[in-house]
């Protein structure tokens, strides 16, 4: 939308355009391109999704998957992780002083999936399904509580700003953020149907 327009003239515009059913045609030009999404195709590569590191290969996608994901003319793939993938957190449950112990190499590894994913043209969506107090799914404990302990919510931001940094020179044609994968409050956050 250009700087003439404000949210109360689209919307004066857009039902006055309706009413009347017609738009100049530079104006709906204007309407149509103002925040446009992309419309990206492809899928979940779930390398980084479960919290322990698979026996085998046979999860680990190759660069041969990538190649035929964009030969198949897809142009996206998002990267569901578990945080506890990349911190060094032998014992379970995690404790709040386990969620800073990061293991690089596995980041490593991440970082290589995305370039990986780059060289095919392929646009990468980290998406963070368990976060520092929050999972979406059953079955695992978190210390604390996202959205109502700073503990939490310290951890979170220090977990995006490990990926900011590492991220920082990438173009966002090329990479995207979801930074909590379906959030929702709960009455306890290690209990998915509380």
């Amino acid at each position: 939308m250009d700087s003439d327009m404000n949210r109360r003239d689209f919307i004066k515009t857009a039902t006055a355009a309706t009413a009347l059913g017609v738009v100049d045609a530079a104006q709906a030009e204007t309407i149509s391109t103002v925040n446009s999404i992309p419309r990206w195709r492809g899928f979940n590569l779930l390398d980084f999704f479960t919290p322990r590191v698979p026996q085998n290969d046979h999860y680990r996608t190759t660069a041969d998957d990538l190649r035929w994901i964009a030969d198949w003319g897809f142009d996206f793939v998002r990267l569901p992780m578990a945080y506890p993938r990349w911190i060094k957190a032998a014992a379970r449950p995690i404790r709040p002083e386990d969620v800073y112990a990061v293991d690089e190499s596995a980041l490593d590894a991440i970082d290589q999936l995305v370039a990986t994913a780059h060289q095919q043209g392929l646009h990468v969506s980290l998406n963070l399904h368990r976060a520092p107090g929050y999972c979406v799914n059953a079955g695992f404990q978190e210390p604390f509580d996202l959205w109502s302990d700073q503990e939490a919510l310290d951890a979170f931001c220090y977990h995006w700003g490990l990926f900011a940094r590492r991220y920082r020179d990438v173009s966002p044609t090329k990479i995207s953020f979801d930074l909590v994968n379906e959030p929702s409050v709960r009455a306890d956050m290690n209990d998915q149907h509380s």
